[in-house]
């Protein structure tokens, strides 16, 4: 998959544009492109410089980049692509369920799927909905939410257009995929009836205001009131997990609150059961790289597996802190020598389920295993 992998620590047009030179003359055929969102940069040079470039493009802004062991927190990464990808874009999510949704993707020619969408933006599982429509259980899919933690919608979503707000990317792949999804966190209050929510936005649990009922139940664990200036901090140490009968339970991160109602990254559909989760570090991080090893055990050679996409939740490392190197570390460790792991920190991760089914997760931990060229 992986041709070669260049690093800049500064994100500017020349050193962009250099790279991506290297890349290209290294055989690249397609480029994805990771930026880290901690340098506070201008990135509207991406406007006028990748819609010269004569090869796809893909990528975003994210929290922090991941290359093999290492957490990347400033600069950004260039990986070349060993094959034409093709990409379909849509843009202003806000107004998707007014539009017609269309994928302009040769589906026969690819057997996986990349998306990566403005993890900010509203409509993320209409998008993820209507993108299941048109590709079925087929493809395995993969992919995050972009965007910043401070939690300001910026461009973010990187195509051969640019650089996007409010929009989603799809990548259509040549190579195979296995998927190893793992989270590890377990319950601690409930279930809870969603009685009343919007979309991402919680505003009631058991007929009862949701901050509410939230603050009562997390203090058993946690002695801190809720405050805006706290939130986000304790609040990841307590996600939803929205329970379905015929897959894992699907983990949502509360970020913030309006009022009494509680907002999530991805939707919290009304007259679900949720309970309220709660995580150690061991419990976390064997779950991460137990997901992968079962992959692997189902495998009769693990040996077919090339590079890996790796895309963690942001707020898993925020919750890990010191331990998240582990984490990180245990995963490309079960990358084959020779091949790379290759992915982000991210604003909710995109998968599919067991069923077949698309995905929004949170705080979950998202490794693709893809299969080396020559068993595609």
């Amino acid at each position: 998959m992986i041709t070669s992998i260049h690093y800049g620590e500064q994100i500017d047009r020349d050193t962009v544009d250099s790279l991506i030179q290297k890349a290209l003359a290294k055989g690249a055929k397609s480029l994805f492109i990771l930026c880290c969102d901690s340098d506070d940069n201008d990135l509207e040079f991406f406007n006028t410089l990748l819609p010269k470039l004569n090869v796809p493009v893909f990528g975003g802004v994210f929290p922090e980049v991941l290359l093999d062991n290492q957490v990347i927190e400033h600069g950004f990464v260039v990986s070349g692509i060993e094959y034409l990808v093709e990409t379909s874009v849509y843009t202003d999510l806000c107004h998707a369920p007014e539009k017609e949704f269309q994928l302009n993707i040769s589906l026969e020619n690819y057997n996986s799927l990349i998306v990566f969408v403005d993890g900010l933006a509203r409509n993320i599982d209409f998008m993820i909905q209507q993108l299941f429509h048109k590709v079925g259980n087929e493809k395995t899919v993969i992919g995050g939410g972009v965007g910043s933690l401070s939690f300001k919608q910026n461009p973010c979503v990187i195509c051969n257009q640019g650089i996007l707000v409010d929009a989603m990317v799809v990548v259509a792949i040549s190579q195979r995929i296995e998927l190893a999804i793992g989270h590890g966190w377990e319950k601690l209050a409930g279930p809870f009836l969603v009685t009343q929510a919007d979309d991402n936005r919680v505003e009631s649990l058991d007929f009862q205001p949701a901050l509410d009922v939230y603050q009562q139940a997390i203090s058993k664990t946690s002695e801190s009131a809720l405050t805006e200036s706290n939130f986000f901090e304790i609040a990841s140490n307590f996600p939803f997990g929205i329970d379905r009968l015929d897959d894992d339970m699907l983990v949502r991160d509360p970020v913030s609150f309006d009022g009494t109602s509680l907002i999530c990254v991805g939707t919290v559909p009304e007259n679900t059961l949720l309970y309220i989760l709660q995580g150690n570090a061991n419990k976390l991080i064997s779950a991460a790289y137990g997901a992968l090893d079962s992959v692997k055990n189902r495998s009769e050679d693990s040996r077919k597996f090339g590079d890996g996409i790796l895309f963690d939740c942001i707020s898993r490392k925020l919750f890990l802190q010191d331990e998240y190197p582990k984490e990180l570390s245990a995963i490309s460790h079960r990358i084959e020598d020779d091949y790379h792991l290759i992915g982000a920190l991210v604003l909710g991760e995109i998968a599919s389920g067991k069923t077949g089914t698309i995905n929004f997760h949170n705080k979950t931990a998202i490794t693709g295993l893809t299969y080396d060229s020559a068993s595609i």
